[in-house]
């Protein structure tokens, strides 16, 4: 018997669909066969406090100039007392919407100005004072606009200056390597690791970041079935030279006061190699 073209090509589309079919059918079940923790996999801290400060909480003006007042008061009240309290009057000054850095030996100041991002009419990119290093006599600021948080390095004795990807910022204790992550975006956690070049900057390697869909997995592996929960808290820790660990904690509720550790161990091998990243369960 003959086969007719269209009846072939309905056979063919059939065939087709049938496939597709399983195939969906195979990836759901795998999917649904992936390892969830149980509780005993669960360690929890209790949270002191948020990931990062609501310094403009009490700004919600209708009107966009009150509001952005406020915001620029808020902010400038907010990075006085981080000055006065880490005593850095003599180097540090913040004025309206300015953050003035003067360095000795240096003829001009450094000024970080709070301003619009490029493409943006509402959004401003700010700067905040984070935290201070007494030992190292070095300054680190919070680079913010809406679901970015980078960090800006400031060494107040020679006057570098560089600024990071991400927040958390640490170093190993040779200083070679640095480390980062990116947690406001929930679903879009990331960690980065940076290398010293020879000019003495640091420099963003992606071939740290091959492993993420595992990395992916790991944090799914906790939250389970809840849908990209928000990082609560971060620790970022340099084991060794060549060893870095990083605990991203989640709540189970929003209104839970404690929240599980998710814990990544990020380690070479030798000099040479690239970094791996390894699940902490």
């Amino acid at each position: 018997m003959q086969v007719t073209l269209p009846v072939a090509n309905s056979i063919r589309i059939c065939m087709t669909s049938g496939l597709l079919l399983m195939l969906s059918m195979l990836s759901v079940s795998a999917q649904a066969e992936l390892p969830k923790a149980t509780m005993d996999d669960y360690v929890w801290e209790v949270l002191d406090k948020p990931i990062y400060p609501n310094w403009g909480k009490d700004c919600n003006s209708k009107d966009e100039r009150i509001y952005q007042d406020c915001l620029d008061k808020s902010l400038m009240i907010y990075n006085q007392k981080l000055i006065k309290k880490w005593h850095l009057s003599k180097y540090v000054s913040r004025q309206l919407n300015k953050t003035i850095i003067t360095l000795p030996n240096h003829t001009s100041p450094i000024v970080l100005t709070d301003d619009f991002a490029e493409g943006e009419k509402e959004l401003r990119y700010v700067y905040l004072l984070d935290h201070y290093d007494a030992d190292k006599n070095w300054l680190y600021l919070s680079g913010q606009i809406y679901e970015i948080n980078n960090t800006v390095l400031i060494d107040l004795n020679s006057g570098f200056k560089q600024e990071f990807e991400g927040s958390h910022l640490t170093f190993s204790p040779d200083m070679t390597y640095a480390a980062t992550v990116k947690v406001e975006f929930p679903g879009e956690e990331n960690v980065m690791i940076w290398k010293k070049d020879k000019s003495g900057a640091y420099q963003y390697d992606e071939k740290n970041n091959r492993d993420y869909d595992k990395f992916r997995q790991h944090l799914k592996f906790y939250n389970g079935s809840k849908d990209n929960p928000m990082v609560h808290k971060v620790e970022v820790e340099w084991i060794t030279n060549e060893s870095l660990l990083v605990d991203f904690y989640f709540k189970m509720n929003d209104s839970d006061t404690a929240a599980y550790r998710v814990r990544f161990n990020y380690v070479k091998t030798d000099s040479a190699s690239d970094w791996q990243m390894i699940p902490i369960k």
